[in-house]
C-alpha cells in the first residue's frame, strides 16, 4: 500500500516538473518568435520593402501562438477543450463588458505612471500601421485578441493553474503576458490587465471572457490613437512629437497617475463584486466560493 502511495506521489510530481517545462519551454519559444519576426519585418520595411501592417502583424501574432497549438496538438489534447473555448451566457458577457469598464482606471493608471519613465509605445507606433484602416483595426482587435488569449491565458495560465494556485498562476501568466510585449510601457499595464483577464477566466470557466475583454480594449486603444492621428496630422502636428513633450511634464502625469491609483482602489473592489456575479451567471461554484 505504502509503495502504491509513493508511486502516486512521484507520479504527481513527474508530471509537475513535465508541465512546468513545457509551459517554460512554449513560452520561451513564443517569446522568440515575436523577437525574431518583429525585428525581421522592420528590417524589412526599412531597408525599403512596403509591407502593410496588418500582413506582418497578423504573421507576428500566428508566430506568437503556433508554439501553444503545436504542443496541445503533440500532446493529443483536444484544443477547445485545453484552450477553455466554452460557450458562455448572454448575462456573462454584459458582466464582462461591465468589468472591462471598471478595469480602465487600473491599467490607465499602469499606463501613465510607466510614462514617467518610457515613451507611449502605441503612439511611437502609430506611424507604422500603415496600409487598411480596417486591416489594421483587424489584427489589432481580433487577431491579436485571439492569438494572444490563446498562447497566455488559454495556454500558460490554464496549465499554471495545474501546478499552482489560482493567484499564483494568475501573477505569474500576467507578467509572460507584458513580457511578450518587448517594452517596458506595454509590459506594465499588461501586467494588469493580464492578471485581471486570468480571474474573469476562472470566474466564467471560459476563454471567452478575457477575449471579449481584450478585443474591447484593444478597439477603444486603437480608436483613440487613430483619431488623435487624424486630429493632429490635419493640425500639422506630429502626434509622437506632441506625445513625447507632454510625457516632459513629468509632475502632471504623476498627479494623473495617483488620481487614477485612487480610483482603482474603488474599482478593484467593484472588480471583485463583478468577477462573483460571472461566476453565479455560469454556475461556477468554485470561483463564487473564491470571489
Amino acid at each position: 500500500m505504502n509503495a502504491e502511495v509513493f508511486q502516486m506521489a512521484d507520479k504527481e510530481k513527474t508530471d509537475k516538473r513535465r508541465t512546468i517545462i513545457g509551459i517554460i519551454a512554449t513560452y520561451a519559444l513564443m517569446v522568440l518568435a515575436n523577437i525574431i519576426l518583429s525585428n525581421a519585418f522592420s528590417y524589412i520595411i526599412i531597408n525599403g520593402v512596403s509591407i502593410p501592417f496588418y500582413v506582418y502583424g497578423t504573421v507576428v501574432e500566428l508566430g506568437i501562438v503556433m508554439p501553444a497549438i503545436i504542443y496541445t496538438v503533440l500532446k493529443g489534447e483536444s484544443i477547445t477543450e485545453s484552450f477553455g473555448f466554452r460557450k458562455i451566457r448572454v448575462k456573462t458577457v454584459l458582466w464582462t463588458m461591465l468589468l472591462t469598464i471598471l478595469s480602465f482606471p487600473l491599467y490607465t493608471c499602469a499606463n501613465v505612471l510607466s510614462q514617467i519613465f518610457v515613451p507611449n509605445t502605441v503612439i511611437e507606433s502609430a506611424s507604422e500601421m500603415s496600409g487598411s484602416i480596417f486591416g489594421s483595426w483587424f489584427v489589432v482587435t481580433i487577431v491579436a485578441s485571439l492569438c494572444e488569449e490563446i498562447a497566455i491565458r488559454g495556454f500558460c495560465f490554464n496549465r499554471l493553474k495545474k501546478v499552482s494556485s489560482l493567484f499564483v498562476a494568475a501573477a505569474i501568466s500576467a507578467i509572460m503576458f507584458g513580457v511578450l510585449h518587448l517594452n517596458i510601457n506595454q509590459m506594465c499595464y499588461a501586467m494588469v490587465l493580464g492578471f485581471i483577464f486570468a480571474l474573469a477566466n476562472f470566474a466564467s470557466g471560459s476563454i471567452w471572457t478575457s477575449i471579449i475583454m481584450h478585443t474591447i480594449i484593444n478597439s477603444f486603444g486603437y480608436a483613440v490613437v487613430m483619431i488623435a492621428e487624424l486630429a493632429t496630422a490635419s493640425a500639422g502636428i506630429n502626434l509622437e512629437e506632441t506625445a513625447e513633450l507632454q510625457r516632459t511634464q513629468t509632475s502632471s502625469f504623476l498627479t494623473t497617475g495617483l488620481v487614477l491609483f485612487v480610483i482603482s482602489i474603488g474599482c478593484a473592489f467593484l472588480i471583485k463584486m463583478v468577477l462573483k456575479k460571472i461566476a453565479v451567471s455560469e454556475n461556477n461554484q468554485e470561483a463564487v466560493e473564491v470571489f
